[in-house]
């Protein structure tokens, strides 16, 4: 039971506890809130203890409330050990479940609702695809050491089949059928019910790194179709084939292949919105991308149409003049063009990698 007495690391551990399922070392898909869930809040609350965790909830008025969103968007070290400066939708969530445990513990009062002000919400603008010519850069290097081979096998995945980092690290052996040449995104990993999906496996590229990764999940303890295809590292070598690996689970190869190929702003979740750039850029149909891709919102939708539309004109241009669209509405010409054949690319990024290992 919780009580405006209890600090908010106190209440908040136990209101989580009251809202997962103990499955004692065994595996089952019978849960409360999905382990995606649980892992975010775990992630929320973590920064919140770093501020707010001594307090009582009964003393926590919405001063604090407001110098946290503060404090926390400047990343103000004096305040609390933060590694980083937060957004404005990052704090809504760090707040909203502070708020949540306080109201369930009966420290939210109606002056609280009245006096504090919420950060307004932004609409997330789309990360930053890569070109193709960064994209094969990122792969020759990924897959030059072995070293970095995990990263490469994680890479192709991601720019085949469109799947967020989240929805990677959650996939299990299971998800995997070479043979049928699909992969399921389940509940686990998906960021909401529009984002469960099959997606084909188009390549052999991407078959032979979903073979690698399954390969290195087997040596790493991996026995079952329950297992995760990226094991949690629990130290000295050892892995959890049972939990899902952290989203810090590649950061020390990641960074080391950011720096060889010098995209350093390149993160696991770009892979995602690489993929769907070169589907647009293929001229696939809105709908068609989002059936590899699962749920978008309207911007992305927007985004994705534009960069089709853009490639559409610059295929036509190619085919019919022999000129590049650079981009501007097209002109009528006074003088008749000379014919001008060209060879359009017989295989689309769909249905080819831009580049392989070397071997």
């Amino acid at each position: 039971m919780l009580s405006p007495l209890m600090t908010f690391r106190e209440a908040f551990d136990s209101w989580i506890e009251s809202r997962i399922l103990n499955q004692q070392g065994a595996w089952t898909n019978a849960r409360f809130i999905s382990s995606r869930t649980e892992r975010d809040l775990r992630q929320y609350a973590a920064q919140v203890e770093l501020f707010l965790g001594s307090i009582p909830l009964g003393e926590i008025h919405a001063g604090h409330l407001r110098e946290y969103q503060r404090a926390r968007a400047v990343c103000d070290q004096k305040a609390a050990r933060w590694k980083k400066r937060a957004g404005a939708n990052l704090i809504r969530k760090e707040i909203g479940t502070l708020v949540r445990v306080m109201k369930v513990a009966g420290a939210w009062s109606e002056e609280l609702e009245e006096n504090f002000v919420r950060v307004q919400q932004v609409e997330n603008d789309i990360p930053q695809a890569l070109s193709p010519d960064e994209q094969h850069r990122w792969l020759h290097v990924a897959g030059s050491r072995h070293a970095w081979r995990v990263v490469y096998w994680y890479s192709l995945v991601g720019f085949q089949t469109t799947a967020s980092s989240n929805e990677i690290r959650a996939a299990r052996l299971g998800d995997i059928d070479l043979q049928a040449g699909v992969i399921q995104i389940r509940n686990e990993g998906a960021k909401n019910k529009y984002r469960v999906r099959s997606i084909p496996l188009m390549t052999p590229e991407l078959v032979a790194a979903l073979e690698g990764l399954m390969g290195r999940a087997e040596d790493l303890g991996a026995n079952g179709p329950h297992c995760y295809l990226f094991p949690r590292h629990i130290g000295f070598g050892n892995y959890d084939p049972l939990r899902p690996m952290s989203v810090w689970g590649l950061r020390k190869a990641w960074d080391e292949v950011r720096g060889a190929t010098g995209l350093a702003a390149f993160t696991p979740y770009d892979t995602r919105h690489t993929a769907l750039t070169r589907l647009a850029e293929a001229g696939v149909p809105v709908q068609v991308a989002m059936s590899f891709a699962g749920h978008m919102s309207p911007r992305m939708q927007q985004r994705y149409i534009a960069i089709s539309m853009a490639s559409k004109r610059n295929a036509a241009a190619l085919a019919f003049s022999g000129v590049q669209w650079n981009g501007a509405a097209p002109e009528r010409e006074k003088k008749r063009p000379r014919p001008y054949i060209t060879d359009l690319g017989t295989t689309s990024y769909l249905t080819r990698q831009l580049v392989t290992a070397p071997r």
